[in-house]
């Protein structure tokens, strides 16, 4: 059920922000959903049922079913924008990184034409920079001045801002899925895969992803991606840890997080499909806010 004083205007987001339903629908937050297509037939990433969709999305990557994604839907976009706006209300839209994805572009074109139409409402779009729950954490952060009678401008100007000091430390379980997706070369994927070795991620600096580490064995590469973050946290907040279909190991990251004071609660949750099966089954990622206000 939506809970929102400050109604005068809608956020909407894509399904890779990753957020829990619950808390999407106390917010009356949009979400847009990317798809994926399993032989002749299309999924989106945000549906009714998301853990059962999940849990099969993932055995079947694990299976070595080759699954490929799509970005949302312009028309999809079009239609669910203008429907807030003839609710008389303004619009802040925080999307996927154009570094990764075309969805930012085909819903900003959409909302480029509602403009026109609408030309007394407000409309803004956000370039999150981010993937998966660090776009999440901007929504987070846009609800949360929402929710303190903020206006549009000031939290769209904030978003802008802190998209740059969104950090994701990440590792994957299985080589192959990134190098499908051109993040890892065969031969790095192969060696990797026979010697047991887990590269460590970091996307940051507007949505540049670099790898920053190689360690061999699992939970080393947990403990790496713990270490790093803590190293780039200046103040206390919140952090979100996703996960590949692997809630223990996801447990236990949270449980090395909270060892520290600079961490005040840890929100976790399965990563979704699209972003899931580019990055396989297995992955863990921590998403903060490097640096201080």
């Amino acid at each position: 059920m939506k809970n929102d004083k400050n109604d005068t205007f809608t956020i909407i987001t894509d399904s890779t922000s990753n957020l829990p339903r619950p808390y999407i629908e106390k917010y009356g937050i949009v979400v847009l959903p990317l798809t994926y297509m399993v032989e002749d037939r299309e999924y989106p990433g945000f549906s009714e049922e998301p853990e059962e969709n999940f849990k099969q999305l993932y055995e079947l990557l694990r299976s070595g079913k080759v699954i490929t994604t799509s970005m949302v839907n312009k028309s999809i976009s079009y239609e669910a924008a203008r429907r807030i706006l003839e609710e008389g209300k303004d619009i802040l839209y925080i999307g996927l990184s154009s570094k990764l994805s075309g969805t930012y572009y085909s819903v900003e074109s959409a909302l480029n034409m509602l403009k026109g139409e609408f030309p007394e409402r407000k409309i803004y779009a956000v370039d999150s920079l981010c993937v998966a729950l660090g776009e999440g954490l901007l929504v987070y952060g846009a609800i949360k001045m929402k929710k303190q009678g903020k206006r549009l401008p000031e939290i769209y100007e904030w978003c802008s801002r802190c998209r740059w000091r969104v950090n994701t430390v990440f590792t994957v379980d299985d080589l192959q899925h990134l190098r499908r997706s051109g993040r890892a070369s065969s031969a790095i994927a192969v060696v990797g895969t026979v010697l047991k070795i887990k590269l460590i991620l970091r996307m940051n600096n507007g949505g540049v992803l670099k790898q920053e580490a190689k360690v061999r064995g699992r939970k080393k590469a947990l403990d790496e991606i713990v270490k790093r973050v803590l190293h780039g946290m200046e103040e206390e907040q919140m952090v979100f840890v996703s996960h590949g279909d692997c809630i223990e190991d996801a447990k236990y990251v949270a449980d090395c997080l909270y060892q520290s004071d600079k961490v005040t609660k840890v929100i976790l949750n399965t990563l979704d499909p699209v972003i899931g099966i580019h990055t396989g089954p297995g992955s863990i990622g921590i998403f903060y806010i490097e640096g201080q206000k």
